[in-house]
């Protein structure tokens, strides 16, 4: 008697079994967001394009150097919130020049070493000085903010906060000290608001180091700093010392801001 063996059963139809490991997961992820892992590489398959996704990472980064420094409302000035006495046509210009720096200094890298023709910007270092209350916090954040919305990494901070935060154990939440000066100094557009403010004429060690560090690194490397103070260039040097005081106005123009106290403070 002849047996016969029954056909072997087919499975039901499903997906096809993908090997785990980090590379089968981030392939996973792609094709739920209806990307062509094959293709991952090729822009024209991103869903958003390079130059928004980098604007909108500087964007974050402006926001939350405000909130970090405690000036969080000051996101909504632009430069449109500005009047004459807080120079909008200035600003711009100075924030425009150093976009077209930028822009002729990247097409330099392109060339071979010795071709090469690196330029710094003409006004490095923009002061804002002023009387208190005149405005020059809020036209520097409308600077920091169309920095920004023209494609420049921008930050704010106050100098005091940051020599602050290079003390020991005293960086804010995720930072070391190592990662505040790299964050500061690394910026295309630093807003250094309060130069030397409420700080002793005799400055300590910490802080004629630290500020020299801060500005010496950005002069060198071509970025831009603009500073805001209520102090003349005299009461600064009595601060840091002739010698930095004269790095901090080194390819500078100064905007001076005058006018009766804009917060309108209450008076007794």
């Amino acid at each position: 008697m002849s047996l016969t063996m029954p056909a072997p059963a087919v499975p039901e139809s499903r997906e096809p079994v993908r090997a785990a490991g980090p590379v089968s997961a981030v392939a996973e992820i792609l094709r739920r967001r209806g990307m062509n892992p094959a293709q991952a590489d090729q822009t024209e398959d991103r869903p958003d394009g390079t130059n928004e996704y980098q604007r909108e990472v500087f964007r974050q980064a402006w926001v939350n150097s405000l909130a970090l420094s405690g000036h969080g409302d000051y996101t909504r000035y632009r430069m449109d919130s500005l009047d004459e006495q807080q120079f909008p046509k200035h600003l711009r210009r100075y924030v425009e020049q150093l976009v077209r720096v930028r822009e002729h200094n990247r097409d330099q890298l392109k060339l071979p070493t010795e071709e090469r023709n690196i330029v710094r910007p003409n006004i490095q270092h923009l002061i804002a000085h002023g009387t208190v209350g005149s405005g020059k916090t809020v036209a520097a954040a409308a600077t920091g903010a169309y920095a920004v919305e023209s494609g420049l990494m921008a930050r704010f901070v106050s100098h005091s906060m940051y020599l602050s935060w290079l003390q020991p154990n005293n960086a804010p939440a995720g930072l070391t000290p190592v990662s505040v000066r790299e964050r500061y100094e690394r910026c295309d557009v630093l807003v250094l608001d309060d130069l030397c403010n409420e700080m002793d004429e005799y400055a300590t060690n910490h802080v004629r180091t630290h500020t020299s560090n801060l500005v010496t690194s950005r002069l060198n490397s071509g970025r831009a700093t603009l500073f805001t103070t209520n102090l003349s260039f005299e009461q600064i040097a009595s601060v840091l010392g002739d010698r930095l005081a004269s790095r901090v106005g080194q390819r500078a123009t100064v905007l001076r801001m005058v006018g009766d106290d804009r917060r309108k403070p209450q008076m007794w």
